[in-house]
């Protein structure tokens, strides 16, 4: 004989599984082709449609070409079904044509496990924080509709269901904390399938020209973060070394990634009698080139890295996620001897040098009797002429320089430091143009400092013999508010020659209180890709260490993890079998004295004989008690399997099994 299909969920409990299923495919809407979205979103109205009218489910053979349609756009979309976006699609499809075949509760079931495969390939795309809460919330939601699915239907009421799943989560935690800890960590997550190029934020990179850190500093995305430990440097000396340029046509600067010169070693650096390195974690976005960034001048070489002998540090391969490395810098130092090579490549001149620029170098020639203090002329020249610092300077020709020296005399830190390299070269001081970033914003809810590419900048390297190759930045004698505090992105006007905003560190309560709020979202995304995201293979082994189990690694971690998650799940499972058995469900507790009350009359309930069962059996023994029992069992069955489990239900029948005295 074959058994009736199970009846659907009630009409409310339809759409809320459509609003949960089309939550957990809503960021994925960002991720796969238009023609998909449209799909499922298309799919999905027309469900939500037949909820009201059963008759708009399609039958057989329209549900058959309904398939091949969803089946053939996948395929317009991605011809070769392979990786993650063909992958995504294709399970989104599926969904969505499960969604419109569904009608007995068994498609219910079908659907929810569908929609934890979709929340799971959410971390294909992104691991941020929130995601994580927001996966976490629909499975309690989609769990709950699962628990609901079992009881039988009276009204709308989700609260006792998300209550049990809830709990069922909680449950898991502990499980999930000692595979988290124990699970032989790999070089990357299980979850990644390599991120494309096209993914990663574009910072710094290998070629400068007027206009190009100013279009970046736009920007109020992070580029790293650095956790100093100790007392933070101060703000004169968070220049975040990155490319270096040397060759210039007299309009665009190259950084050389390959030169011979720079695959020697570096110079050894001589610290000063009182300078003491800085130890500090920089944690790094992803980015498209090949720079990492330290604190001038670095004195380590992180793991996938090279120094160079300008003290440029260069991975392998641009850091396509995020990247977490120790360094160590000196901020006070002296960098040797100059090379024959570095010489000639640091007077090295364009083509387009002008007559004035000349004139102007020689004049401070004249007043100087060294070097040293031609560079000083040369600062004060930027400081008593009337030069502005501007994110929207004029456009300048050919010659930006020239152009940027002795008309517009309007820029952004890209012409202040390309204008005064050419004009200590011209000098006969070997210089060099560096870009990275200066600054960065402390945040105290969690004692580490934000650079932003907000913070991106070029300054000046000059060598003198006395103190090596020493850093000048020709923007701080224009705009010393640079050093000290970081641009206002949020501020910027979009005119030609408007000045540029800081941040006002004494600003107004609203505005501190954005402040703070912005601070704490961003500490508490920090914490997680450093503690979560960032428990890598090393991290494993300190904490094995630090637990007295060093000696568990490889295949004996493996085992360890095992036994550890079994012992976990049996003391879970200890302590509610414990707690069920010490603090019985009060309804329970009534209806089995109930039941011992009866059993004194002569019917006794065997352990096979269900309530309702029961109940027919004792009123037809004892047709007297008809009222009372059929009272207390309808209403037990109604809190136990139905939807009669609220207090007042619950205290009526307490009263109505003290009253029964047969």
């Amino acid at each position: 004989m074959k058994r009736p299909a199970q009846l659907l969920l009630s009409g409310a409990w339809q759409y809320v599984l459509l609003l949960l299923l089309g939550l957990a495919v809503l960021p994925h809407l960002f991720n796969i082709e238009r023609g998909i979205t449209l799909f499922f979103l298309a799919l999905l109205l027309y469900r939500a449609l037949a909820v009201s009218r059963p008759g708009l489910i399609p039958a057989r053979l329209p549900l058959f070409l309904l398939t091949l349609g969803g089946v053939a756009n996948v395929l317009l979309h991605y011809p070769i079904l392979f990786g993650r976006e063909a992958g995504v699609a294709l399970l989104v499809s599926m969904l969505a044509l499960k969604l419109v075949e569904m009608r007995v509760r068994r498609d219910v079931y079908i659907l929810v496990f569908i929609g934890y495969f979709v929340l799971i390939t959410q971390f294909l795309y992104n691991e941020a924080g929130w995601l994580v809460l927001y996966v976490a919330a629909l499975v309690i939601l989609l769990t709950a509709l699962l628990v609901d699915s079992q009881r039988v239907k009276s009204r709308f009421n989700p609260l006792p269901s998300l209550a049990t799943s809830g709990l069922m989560l909680l449950q898991a935690i502990p499980v999930t904390i000692a595979l988290f800890l124990f699970f032989p960590r790999f070089n990357s997550p299980l979850w990644y399938l390599g991120s494309e190029r096209s993914q990663a934020v574009t910072g710094i990179s290998g070629e400068i020209s007027p206009g190009s850190i100013s279009g970046l500093s736009r920007s109020s995305e992070v580029a790293f973060r650095v956790d100093f430990g100790a007392a933070t440097p101060p703000a004169a000396q968070r220049y975040w070394r990155g490319p270096v340029f040397w060759d210039t046509d007299g309009s665009s600067w190259s950084a050389a990634r390959e030169s011979a010169d720079e695959r020697g070693p570096p110079p050894v650096l001589t610290a000063s009698e009182t300078a003491e390195p800085l130890s500090y974690h920089v944690t790094m976005e992803p980015s498209s080139e090949r720079w990492i960034y330290a604190l001038e001048l670095p004195l380590l070489t992180p793991p996938g890295a090279r120094l160079t002998a300008d003290f440029q540090l260069l991975r392998n391969s641009a850091p396509e996620r995020r990247l977490r490395y120790r360094m160590r810098s000196l901020t006070d130092y002296h960098t040797g001897a100059l090379t024959s090579h570095e010489r000639e490549r640091g007077l090295r001149l364009p083509d387009n040098i002008t007559p004035r620029m000349v004139e102007l170098v020689q004049s401070w020639r004249r007043s100087s009797r060294s070097d040293a203090e031609l560079v000083l002329n040369a600062l004060d020249h930027f400081r008593r002429q009337e030069f502005y610092y501007t994110l929207y300077p004029p456009l300048l020709g050919e010659n930006p320089a020239d152009q940027f020296l002795f008309e517009s005399r309007r820029g952004f830190c890209e012409h202040y430091a390309t204008s005064f390299t050419l004009l200590m070269r011209i000098a006969g001081i070997p210089t060099r143009l560096v870009g990275g970033y200066q600054g960065g914003e402390i945040n105290p809810l969690g004692d580490y400092l934000i650079v932003r590419q907000s913070d991106a900048h070029a300054w000046v390297e000059i060598w003198l013999p006395e103190s090596g190759w020493q850093r000048v930045d020709p923007t701080a004698a224009v705009a010393p508010e640079r050093i000290e505090r970081p641009l206002d992105p949020a501020s910027i006007a979009d005119v030609i020659g408007a000045p540029i905003r800081f941040i006002e560190l004494d600003a107004g309560l609203f505005s501190d209180l954005l402040r703070r709020l912005r601070w704490g979202a961003d500490a508490l995304n920090a914490s997680w890709h450093r503690w979560v995201l960032g428990y890598s293979r090393e991290r494993q082994h300190y904490l094995m260490r630090l637990l007295g189990l060093g000696f568990l690694h490889g295949p004996k971690l493996g085992y360890a993890m095992i036994v550890i998650t079994g012992l976990t799940v049996a003391a879970v499972a200890l302590i509610l079998l414990r707690r069920n058995r010490e603090r019985p469900d009060p309804v329970l507790r009534h209806y089995r004295a109930f039941c011992r009350r009866l059993a004194r009359l002569g019917i006794e309930r065997v352990p096979s004989e269900g309530p309702k069962a029961f109940a027919d059996r004792v009123i037809a023994q004892r047709p007297d008690l008809t009222a009372s029992v059929a009272a207390i069992s309808g209403l037990y069955i109604g809190i136990r399997y139905g939807r009669l489990d609220n207090a007042k239900n619950r205290a009526r029948f307490t009263l109505l099994v003290r009253r029964f005295r047969p």
